[in-house]
């Protein structure tokens, strides 16, 4: 299978996505301290990356697929701060009238801004993305050089190319491309030609494969980022990895510029302890704006302090 995708006139301003320097910074310090996990010896890996499969952590969950698909969304990843490491979280954006759900994905998350603000992109809008999907789940993506315009450390181009991986796997998944046995692997052309040198750093060679300490350790899948609901009752679900396989929430009422308690509990993960796993929790909230935060809690921690905390602003009409 091959679709293409053309960008339309509408570009997102440049010089957006250098506005997170910070953090791009962190991208950089944090690449020292990512485990990496052992791929298939003949699979390629990104030149002066180890090689990296997909494992159980960069799975996608049918439940999460389906509902996706019926509602023509695109799975795209972002960069946040965890903690002070730069890991990946998914959103899903509105896949509009449909064609290659794998390139306008990808096109997307060059584009395109996070719903939420606490996330963050490297690249520069590609004017031109296609895909191709080979039977053992070889994804092809070819894009345009000026997406790789961003000036980028060698541990922020790593986890930029990480994120591309991620967002082309999760969209041929996601759309039900993906046959059993192999695990999907990507290889980059730009401008139709292989070896590139992205970002000054990556030399774009063979397949390429999600590493898997790259994912978020929380994230909120539903609800998104400013979402309104007009019902009071609330289905919060995400995908989560703890040591004791339980999560930490809170929901927070905003009131002004202030947040105030509002309810406090916890949530099993599907998974046994230190395995990447799904949640879901329900709420009844009276009309108002609120925060939910998703947090971990380890024991022998300081008492009370939150890691790899993932929040979401929503309405309730």
């Amino acid at each position: 299978m091959e679709w293409s995708f053309q960008r339309d006139a509408a570009r997102r301003r440049p010089g957006r996505a250098l506005s997170v320097t910070a953090l791009i910074v962190l991208a950089g310090l944090g690449l020292g301290g990512c485990t990496p996990v052992p791929g298939d010896d003949a699979t390629a890996s990104l030149s002066g990356q180890p090689n990296t499969s997909a494992g159980p952590a960069s799975a996608e969950h049918s439940a999460v697929t389906e509902s996706a698909t019926l509602r023509n969304l695109l799975p795209v990843y972002w960069m946040g701060d965890s903690d002070g490491s730069i890991q990946l979280y998914r959103e899903f954006l509105d896949g509009g009238n449909g064609g290659d759900p794998i390139a306008a994905a990808v096109q997307a998350m060059t584009a395109n801004s996070p719903i939420d603000p606490d996330y963050f992109g490297s690249w520069f809008p590609a004017e031109s993305v296609s895909a191709s999907i080979s039977p053992d789940n070889v994804i092809t993506v070819d894009i345009s050089a000026e997406a790789f315009d961003a000036q980028l450390d060698q541990g922020a181009a790593y986890r930029a190319i990480q994120q591309l991986v991620y967002t082309a796997t999760a969209a041929a998944a996601n759309a039900g491309l993906v046959s059993g046995g192999d695990p999907s692997r990507v290889v980059v052309l730009v401008d139709g030609a292989a070896g590139f040198n992205a970002f000054g750093h990556i030399e774009l060679g063979g397949p390429l494969q999600r590493d898997s300490a790259l994912m978020a350790p929380i994230w909120i899948i539903e609800p998104q980022h400013g979402a309104v609901r007009d019902q009071p009752t609330i289905t919060v679900s995400g995908s989560g990895m703890t040591e004791n396989a339980v999560l930490h929430w809170r929901i927070d009422e905003v009131v002004g510029d202030e947040l105030e308690s509002y309810r406090t509990g916890t949530v099993g993960l599907d998974a046994s302890a230190s395995s990447p796993g799904l949640f879901e929790f329900t709420i009844a909230l009276v009309p108002g704006e609120y925060e939910i935060s998703v947090f971990d809690r380890p024991q022998g921690v300081q008492e009370n302090r939150e890691l790899d905390t993932d929040t979401k602003r929503v309405t309730v009409q």
